[in-house]
């Protein structure tokens, strides 16, 4: 088993395209097609797959916890979770029958004994239940606001103008209060796979999957209509439709969407990690409160697997979980440069002294983020006092520490 999995990360890190001094570590296989991953307090992981199983991860090992009654198919089954708290996650899953869905279904669950308790059926066909829908475009993750409201998104079925029509549950953002009231909080998506709430913004942060090459981000009021599909990425708007934030310029089908605790993280220190199917990458967005949204940085690109969701640990720590088809999922830990580490192999020592020399004439200063760009493709370690910009005390403080390090050894 050690010798798979060093093989596999090896070829997953062969193919792939990784800025300097980044890498992924893997940590647990998952069964199935996992569609998220969610940290606690304590920094337990749990996981989920399309089959309808929630996962504990712990040593290495994927300990199945609860199984909710839905089965994979097209975007159905168990599309994501979200934690409410140490002991309780927000579930969304579909209710199938044959092979049309017929509700998307918000539950919570308990983390101990597997206990559910419905929370609210979305039905698919309000005029007709049992003709259901599509298994196409349902969404994914829940998350959870600072009241304990749970956001939802849910797809449009791949029935383009059900997005537009508010009395049906299709193409919508739903919010649902601990009181269990539900009120549908924002329309126009054709499938958003993840939402999260920014308490600096007092927005809901939204990604949506466009049909080609207009996968867009967006910073949600409520009340917004995000135009699908009167109008989708960089297209005039109709009517009472609101821009994208960000449009990307090639399909990249994005999936789980984290907001970084800020300043937890030595090298992402707040932002947003965007993981992506068809790009099989990770980007990350440093400040969603600069207009025009920056294009994302892509740290992880090409990967033998999908990236399907990523969280933060208590100590700062990133994970993510990636799939793959047939289906098999693993969990990974990325790991950032190490401050001082210029040249990205992992240790700052004094061969970094020259890699940090040619990224300052690159630009002195410049921002730690742009460290890969130019004529030296450095590390974020080349930024070694951690003020997020890259100058010429970077390699005073650098040259300290290497001193500091001989004068201890001897």
């Amino acid at each position: 088993m050690k010798f798979l999995t060093s093989f596999l990360f090896v070829a997953t890190s062969v193919h792939a395209a990784v800025l300097p001094g980044f890498r992924i570590d893997p940590i647990a296989d998952v069964p199935g097609l996992a569609t998220s991953i969610a940290i606690d307090s304590k920094g337990t992981i749990y996981a989920t797959n399309t089959s309808g199983f929630l996962y504990r991860v712990d040593g290495g090992q994927s300990t199945p916890i609860a199984s909710l009654p839905t089965h994979d198919g097209g975007n159905g089954g168990l599309l994501g979770m979200s934690l409410v708290d140490d002991s309780t996650a927000a579930v969304h899953y579909t209710i199938w029958s044959d092979e049309r869905v017929l509700d998307d279904v918000i539950s919570t669950v308990d983390l101990t004994t597997g206990a559910e308790t419905v929370l609210h059926d979305f039905v698919c066909d309000i005029q007709v239940r049992e003709r259901g829908a599509s298994s196409e475009h349902h969404g994914g993750n829940p998350t959870v606001g600072p009241d304990g409201s749970i956001f939802v998104g849910i797809g449009e079925y791949n029935d383009y103008y059900l997005a537009q029509k508010p009395d049906w549950n299709g193409g919508k953002v739903f919010r649902i209060d601990p009181d269990g009231r539900v009120t549908q909080f924002a329309r126009g998506f054709r499938n958003p796979f993840d939402l999260a709430w920014d308490p600096e913004l007092q927005r809901i942060v939204i990604t949506d999957n466009g049909p080609s090459a207009g996968d867009e981000l967006h910073i949600l009021r409520e009340g917004d209509n995000a135009g699908w599909p009167e109008t989708v990425g960089r297209q005039p708007q109709a009517s009472d439709t609101i821009a994208p934030d960000y449009v990307f310029p090639v399909t990249v089908a994005p999936t789980g969407l984290l907001r970084l605790a800020n300043n937890a993280n030595a090298q992402l220190k707040h932002g947003y990690l965007l993981g992506t199917f068809v790009a099989r990458g990770l980007y990350y967005f440093p400040d969603l409160s600069v207009k025009p949204v920056p294009d994302p940085v892509p740290i992880l690109e090409g990967l033998d697997e999908f990236v399907m969701d990523a969280a933060q640990a208590p100590n700062g720590d990133i994970y993510i979980i990636a799939g793959r088809f047939p289906p098999a999922s693993r969990v990974y830990r990325l790991v950032v440069p190490v401050l001082g580490d210029c040249d990205g192999d992992g240790v700052a020592d004094f061969r970094d002294v020259s890699a940090l020399t040619h990224e300052l004439a690159d630009g002195d200063p410049q921002p730690t983020v742009a460290a890969q760009n130019g004529a030296y493709r450095g590390s974020w370690g080349c930024d070694a006092n951690a003020d997020s910009r890259i100058d010429s005390t970077d390699l005073s403080v650098l040259m300290r520490k290497i001193t500091s390090r001989r004068r201890s050894v001897r």
